[in-house]
């Protein structure tokens, strides 16, 4: 399975929309929201399928991409951290919380690096 980890992630997105699917079947929700949700569920299967079979037929062509600077690796959580940041205007000072360790995490990737040291 570790050769087709991103099909994995997709079939996992698709098994959590399911999961959430029988939570709205507990709820007793409308029809309307069953066939909507489920077609959700259905086109992410398709799509984790479609990747398992584009994984499956060319595994030689997997490239393993470098990030070129090496204070780079920062910048995903810097942007949540950010965001959360940001979103404490609206839902309170309690997203702190998550924020502010985000944001250290990222100082430490970008003062760090994230790439593997030259030999």
């Amino acid at each position: 399975m570790r050769r087709h980890l991103s099909a994995a992630v997709v079939a996992g997105w698709g098994v959590l929309n399911g999961v959430l699917l029988a939570v709205l079947a507990v709820y007793r929700e409308s029809p309307l929201t069953y066939w909507l949700w489920g077609g959700a569920v259905l086109t992410v299967e398709l799509a984790a399928l479609a990747v398992l079979l584009s994984s499956r037929s060319a595994p030689d062509q997997h490239v393993r991409y470098h990030v070129p600077d090496r204070g780079a690796g920062g910048v995903p959580p810097a942007a949540i951290g950010l965001l959360l940041v940001a979103l404490c205007l609206v839902y309170g000072r309690w997203l702190l919380v998550v924020a502010v360790p985000l944001l250290a995490v990222a100082v430490a990737l970008a003062v760090r690096g994230t790439s593997a040291r030259e030999r």
